[in-house]
């Protein structure tokens, strides 16, 4: 699996962490937001947009972190 971020600032809510997880394909699998000032966070197994698009401005991201957010 691949995993990458990014963030997007959220006006009184601070960054929004946004994370994806593909396949060798780069197909996104499932992705997550998390607003680490709030503690929320969103979870989306089987997301509508399977495409990264903009991969340039993504972050690379470890499967650590996904799976920590995803709770496994």
């Amino acid at each position: 699996m691949i995993y990458y971020k990014t963030a997007q600032f959220i006006p009184g809510k601070g960054d929004a962490w946004t994370y994806y997880e593909c396949d060798d394909k780069e197909t996104v699998l499932r992705q997550l937001t998390h607003i680490p000032a709030t503690e929320e966070i969103t979870r989306v197994p089987d997301p509508i947009v399977k495409k990264l698009y903009r991969k340039e401005l993504l972050q690379d991201a470890t499967s650590d972190e996904f799976m920590q957010l995803w709770g496994e």
